[in-house]
């Protein structure tokens, strides 16, 4: 499953590593456009930490996390936790 193979890359390279946030990006669009937004959120949150620690606010990576962390929200009907953070 896409959690084994996740859970290896961060075991091997580390959760700070480029490919493990790439990856992890990758599969939460994946179950975005699967309609498994509560899924896609989960891993949206915990790769923001990341990014945010490693890469910055500002990072072009870390904006389109935000985006896409948003967009999971205003799926699920999270609306003003949405527009508070975007």
């Amino acid at each position: 499953t896409y959690q084994d193979v996740r859970a290896i890359d961060q075991r091997v390279q580390g959760a700070e590593h480029v490919s493990t946030m790439t990856m992890t990006m990758n599969i939460a669009s994946v179950l975005a456009m699967q309609s498994k937004f509560q899924e896609a959120e989960v891993l949206l949150r915990e790769l923001l930490g990341v990014q945010q620690r490693v890469l910055g606010g500002e990072h072009p990576d870390t904006l389109y996390t935000s985006y896409n962390l948003c967009a999971a929200l205003y799926e699920q009907h999270k609306d003003g936790e949405a527009e508070a953070r975007c």
